[in-house]
């Protein structure tokens, strides 16, 4: 911020009295000094008569009023000047001390957003990392249990009891399909994999999210058909997308009498088009450019970290597929993923 310079005063009030006084003293001294010196010429002439008066009353006024432009005015106009100078300097430093301080005050406040979604997704990194090691210890004794339902099984000598071990060994069974979706959604792909089918990933995916949606009492209907080719975008990547796609629906069809959400896809040309529609309030106007930034969320504090849809733009862009969504006419929102055959 440029510093305000402090220009000296050029006039007081006091000096302006002592000015205005010394004019007048010295102007009366001069005029007196020359009116005495020509009446010297004039014998007979006074000082108190009119003509002198008149002449005493003109010499005044012709002297004082230059003296005192010069002596008064002039100082007190360039006063004026660096007083109007020295408020507009003060005036524009004050504008910009309060520009800097609001400057620095959302720094500090962009900072301590940052931090806090820096820790956020600390904790969704390890939560994630916690879900793969947990998936992977269950598997081994997921295995043994296993064994031992089916060791007994083929050891029961009655119907009863066998049904009884069959159903247990289809539970663990889900299980098993649970904790190898789970691995197969928190796996960093090394090696990427170039295709995989939509349907196999969708049944993955909702597989992981039965628990949830069947909590929110939330019906999903799934229209995909059977012959769908495979898409270029990795199992991993298309499942990721797939779950914050479907968690935010279920979060928008929240509170809804009937929530449901339709799942469909259908080949165009080469390109498959993957659409997740519910039927909630869709989204309004003013935020739809704005769903796919980082960290944009209208969610509670606590309720969302506001990547979620910016982060499956990224899925599928590194795919060469895209993401869109526009409102359903008659209520609701639809999310359409695009994908390249692969």
């Amino acid at each position: 911020m440029k510093p305000v310079q402090n220009e000296p005063i050029v006039l007081t009030p006091l000096g302006v009295v002592m000015r205005l006084v010394l004019v007048v003293i010295v102007a009366e001294i001069l005029i007196n000094l020359g009116i005495a010196q020509a009446l010297r010429f004039m014998p007979g002439g006074k000082a108190t008569d009119p003509f002198w008066v008149a002449i005493a009353v003109t010499a005044l006024i012709v002297i004082k009023a230059p003296v005192l432009y010069l002596l008064v005015f002039r100082p007190m106009q360039t006063q004026q000047t660096l007083l109007a100078q020295r408020n507009e300097d003060l005036q524009r430093a004050l504008e910009q001390w309060h520009r800097e301080e609001a400057l620095r005050l959302e720094r500090e406040q962009q900072e301590l957003a940052n931090r806090e979604r820096m820790i956020q997704i600390e904790k969704l990194s390890a939560m994630g990392t916690m879900v793969g090691g947990v998936a992977h210890e269950i598997n081994n004794p997921l295995m043994g249990i296993m064994n031992y339902v089916e060791y007994a099984r083929d050891k029961a000598g009655d119907a009863s009891s066998k049904e009884v071990l069959g159903n247990a060994l289809h539970e663990i069974d889900r299980i098993k399909a649970l904790v190898a979706n789970m691995l197969v959604f928190v796996r960093v792909d090394s090696a990427k994999q170039p295709s995989c089918l939509v349907n196999s990933a969708v049944q993955q995916t909702l597989s992981l999210l039965t628990g949830e949606l069947k909590k929110h009492a939330i019906q999903v209907d799934v229209d995909l058909p059977p012959d769908l080719p495979a898409i270029s975008c990795s199992s991993g990547s298309l499942q990721q997308v797939l779950v914050n796609v479907l968690l935010n629906a279920r979060d928008a069809i929240t509170g809804q009498a009937q929530p449901r959400i339709r799942i469909s896809a259908r080949q165009a040309e080469a390109q498959v088009i993957l659409s997740i529609c519910d039927n909630g309030p869709g989204i309004a106007d003013h935020i739809r450019e704005k769903i796919f930034d980082p960290f944009f969320t209208t969610k509670p504090v606590g309720k969302g970290t506001g990547l979620g849809l910016s982060v499956s733009q990224h899925l599928m862009q590194e795919a060469g597929g895209s993401i869109s969504t526009n409102n359903q006419p008659g209520g609701g929102c639809c999310f359409r993923l695009t994908f390249n055959l692969a």
